[in-house]
């Protein structure tokens, strides 16, 4: 019988044959699903970001930060960083609300903007955030909480 881990290893697998390097971020739409894929039924929040290159397309997906049932603690110089190691031309940002809550905090617009600007400062572009609470997905790039024009 297999253990919680070597399942889990198994899902996680799964889930990258499904989403390849490559893979193309269309929409809202696809990104929800590629992140509610990585990071519902998680008991604490993870904050993630998949980067991409000039075509939208995934070089990586990492998981940067980790935190507690209710809040993660986030630093922009760390996800730009990372951006330019891979060269990455956009990011997308996620992170779950165990709460199953999929509402964005203060908190969550506030580190959306932080990362925004200190990722246009290496001409990185940020196309959305998604928030990941159970089975839904919140994009706040369609709440209008990311502006990318000018």
């Amino acid at each position: 019988m297999a253990s919680a881990a070597q399942v889990l290893a198994e899902a996680m697998r799964a889930i990258d044959v499904r989403y390849p390097t490559g893979t193309i971020f269309e929409s809202s739409e696809v990104s929800g699903e590629f992140f509610r894929a990585k990071l519902a039924g998680r008991d604490r929040e993870v904050f993630a970001v998949a980067f991409l290159n000039n075509q939208n397309q995934l070089i990586a997906y990492e998981e940067i930060f980790a935190g507690s049932v209710n809040s993660v603690e986030v630093h922009p110089r760390e996800i730009v960083r990372a951006a330019m190691r891979l060269n990455a031309a956009a990011v997308i940002l996620s992170h779950n609300h165990p709460s199953f809550t999929p509402k964005p905090s203060k908190a969550d617009n506030t580190i959306t903007v932080r990362i925004k600007d200190a990722l246009q400062l290496v001409e990185v572009r940020l196309l959305d955030h998604i928030i990941v609470a159970g089975n839904e997905t919140t994009s706040l790039a369609q709440l209008g909480h990311i502006n990318n024009r000018g």
